[in-house]
Formats: C-alpha cells, sequence, structure tokens
C-alpha cells in the first residue's frame, strides 16, 4: 500500500536521505542496468523541484553510457517508446518511477540541439529546425533541472553535449512563433464556427504563457499545470513579464465567454509586447527580428 513520506521536509535530497526514507537507489539502478557505476541518476519532478508533497513519487532519470545493458526481465519494467525504458517500483510502500535513457537511443536529441543551436543565432535559418515534443522534450528538461545524485560528473558530460541550456531560448521563440500561427487560424476559423476560433484562440494564448515562461526559465510548464506555473511565476518575475501573464490569465479566461472580436485583437496586442519584451535580450533579439519582419499583423488597425 502507498504511504505518506517527509521528503518534502526541507532537508537536502540526497541517496543517503532517500535511503533513510526506504527508497535505496543503488539496490533499485543494480537490478535495472549492468553497470551501474558507469550511469548518472537525477533526481525529477516535484521533489527536485522543490514543490513536492508527502504523497508526491519519487521520479529518477538514469543515464545509460557506451551501451550498457538494460536488465529488462525485471518485473515493473517496460519499454516506454523507442527511446526511453521505464520502471515502476514501490520501495517501502512509496512510489518510485524510474525512466532510463540509454545513450544510443538519445543521440538524436543531441543532434536535433546541435542543429536548432545555429539556427537561433542565424534566424534566417529558423523554419528548419525541429520541433522537438513529448518525451524527448520532457527528457531535455529533467537532464536541464534534474538533481544530481550519483555520478555528477557524468551527469554534468550530458547537460553539456545535448545543450540542455539552449532549451529556455529554444522554447521562447518556438512557442513565440506558434502564438502567431494559431492566431491566424483563429482568424479563419472564426467565418466558420466561433466555438472553434475560441478553441483556437485559447490554444494561441496557452503558446504565449508556455513562451513567457520558457524566457523566465521555466522549461516545466506541463499543459495541464501551465496556468499554475503562470500564476507562481508572476509572484518573482519583474514588472513586465508580470503583466505579461497576467494578461495571458486574463485572456485565456476571456476566449471562452468575452467578446471573439476583442479577444484576438488582444492576443495580437500581447503577441507584439511579447515581441519587445524579448528584444532587449541579445540571444532573443536577432530571431525575434526575424520573425517579426515575416509577420502581418492584420487585427489592429480593424477598430
Amino acid at each position: 500500500m502507498k504511504r505518506t513520506h517527509q521528503l518534502s521536509s526541507g532537508q537536502p535530497l540526497t541517496t543517503q536521505t532517500l535511503r533513510a526514507h526506504g527508497v535505496d537507489v543503488e539496490r533499485i539502478l543494480s537490478e535495472l542496468v549492468s553497470d551501474p557505476a558507469s550511469c548518472g541518476v537525477l533526481l525529477t519532478g516535484s521533489l527536485a523541484a522543490g514543490n513536492g508533497t508527502p504523497s508526491s513519487d519519487v521520479d529518477l532519470m538514469v543515464l545509460v553510457p557506451h551501451r550498457t545493458s538494460l536488465i529488462s526481465t525485471k518485473e515493473g519494467v517496460r519499454f516506454k517508446n523507442s527511446r526511453f525504458s521505464e520502471a515502476l517500483q514501490y520501495c517501502d510502500g512509496i512510489e518510485v518511477n524510474v525512466e532510463l535513457a540509454e545513450r544510443s537511443r538519445v543521440a538524436e536529441i543531441m543532434t536535433w540541439m546541435t542543429a536548432i543551436a545555429p539556427a537561433l543565432y542565424k534566424p534566417s535559418e529558423l523554419k528548419f529546425i525541429p520541433i522537438i515534443d513529448g518525451p524527448e522534450l520532457r527528457f531535455l528538461h529533467r537532464l536541464r533541472v534534474g538533481l544530481p545524485l550519483m555520478n555528477p560528473s557524468l551527469v554534468a558530460s550530458w547537460r553539456d553535449e545535448f545543450l540542455v541550456e539552449l532549451l529556455p531560448t529554444y522554447l521562447t521563440v518556438r512557442h513565440f512563433m506558434e502564438v502567431h500561427e494559431y492566431l491566424e487560424d483563429a482568424i479563419s476559423h472564426r467565418a466558420i464556427s466561433e466555438e472553434s476560433s475560441r478553441h483556437v484562440a485559447r490554444i494561441a494564448v496557452e503558446e504565449a504563457l508556455v513562451s513567457i515562461l520558457a524566457a523566465l526559465g521555466i522549461t516545466s510548464a506541463a499543459r495541464k499545470w501551465l496556468l499554475i506555473e503562470s500564476r507562481k511565476a508572476m509572484a518573482t518575475a519583474g514588472e513586465v513579464d508580470r503583466g505579461l501573464l497576467e494578461e495571458g490569465l486574463l485572456l485565456h479566461a476571456d476566449c471562452a465567454t468575452g467578446p471573439l472580436g476583442g479577444c484576438l485583437t488582444r492576443i495580437e496586442a500581447l503577441h507584439q509586447r511579447m515581441a519587445q519584451r524579448m528584444s532587449a535580450e541579445p540571444e532573443l533579439a536577432r530571431a525575434v527580428e526575424f520573425l517579426q519582419g515575416s509577420i502581418d499583423y492584420v487585427l489592429e488597425h480593424q477598430g
């Protein structure tokens, strides 16, 4: 039976702390890989982020280099997709979720990030950058922000090789682009179905919130927690970002029932304000300048 724990009490989270609470990371690792000493282990999820609760699961990510063999005969281990394996265990009643990233299976993600890097600094190539979603995006986020528990030097090496510090810039620019694309879709849907237009408009606002959060260095904004993450970020954001987040949250609600035309105009205005904010940062300015040159705003003069 699942039980609560005190891992969220503010104490430093280490392998020793976890073991004292019934989660033996070394034992878990020895059951999953044939050469534990060659692997890096990170604590991820809510406990690593500092917002865990006494009922939070323990989320681990294991970096498996050099084609180390995964031991896949243990009960609870299953292939999640073509890149990752997943193990679910209960340690003295605490649920432990383990994601295993084997180097050869994730190497393509490194190739994608290597392709993204020059595109952000040579904006004319932005249209060719890969779109990273789903488990791959989650892997990059967890690698970037996870708390190293074992073999920190290997964790640091993976972070450098996968260019994880580029992730906020990539997400900021990518979702900035998508705000406009969804806004155009919402405008085109309006003549066919107001309900459909409202739905797409809300997606455009969500894209804006993801972009704003990424500009603040927050790359964990899963859609189901997006509004909560946005409200939390407002508590520490500067005046400009706080204003953008506030308008985004208001728009998300207003797009459901407020005047549709007004909402679409406000989304366009929010997008322009985002461009101004991003242009103040050198690593974003060139990309924004290029993108703005290809965007034809159509609502601001309609009255």
